[in-house]
């Protein structure tokens, strides 16, 4: 779902939160110096922590040179890649889970199949972003930089506040538009053998 949003948008967003000054950023303040600095981080940690649907493709990934030992085989991961969601034998969410470890750009595993994985994908530029998850990075960069330009406890809490609200808000409609995981997916069922 493509927006409007705009890395100066996300920037002024987040100055909005802790300042009352108008939000234009020239080259010479050092609010502008330390949200070039941190955004790409931010927003990385971000994508990485949750399956963002905006971010997830799905690939099918091309077979590498073998392992030196414990794994039969290593797949290449894509340039951008941020995060494996687990892989199953079938490429579905709820299928039977494929045992597997990346290192570096790598995924290790025995299967020597076609091995199709929905990555989580660097993406950076807002304008591909859920809406959601725009308000998130702006809120987690206002808290980043709240206490460094205010000096005030309250705007780092209310920073705090706005962010935990703004994730609770993006993760559960990014929930809502995931596949339904069944219930034995999880470990702790599945190591007391009960399903349903």
């Amino acid at each position: 779902m493509p927006t409007a949003h705009t890395v100066i948008g996300i920037y002024n967003g987040a100055l909005d939160m802790i300042t009352s000054r108008p939000t234009y950023l020239g080259e010479d303040r050092v609010e502008l110096r330390w949200l070039n600095r941190n955004y790409a981080t931010y927003v990385q940690s971000t994508l990485r922590k949750d399956l963002w649907n905006f971010a997830t493709e799905l690939h099918e990934l091309n077979q590498g040179a073998d392992p030196a030992y414990r794994w039969a085989h290593s797949y290449d991961l894509p340039n951008g890649w941020l995060r494996v969601i687990p892989p199953t034998y079938s490429g579905y969410r709820d299928g039977q889970p494929m045992p597997y470890e990346v290192k570096s750009n790598r995924l290790l595993t025995d299967t020597s199949e076609n091995c199709r994985v929905e990555l989580i994908m660097d993406r950076q530029d807002p304008g591909e972003w859920d809406p959601l998850f725009a308000s998130l990075i702006i809120a987690r960069l206002a808290n980043g930089m709240a206490h460094a330009f205010t000096h005030k406890a309250s705007f780092v809490q209310l920073t705090k506040q706005a962010m935990d609200d703004a994730y609770d808000d993006a993760s559960t409609i990014n929930a809502f538009e995931s596949p339904h995981e069944r219930a034995e997916q999880h470990d702790i069922l599945r190591v007391r053998g009960r399903s349903w």
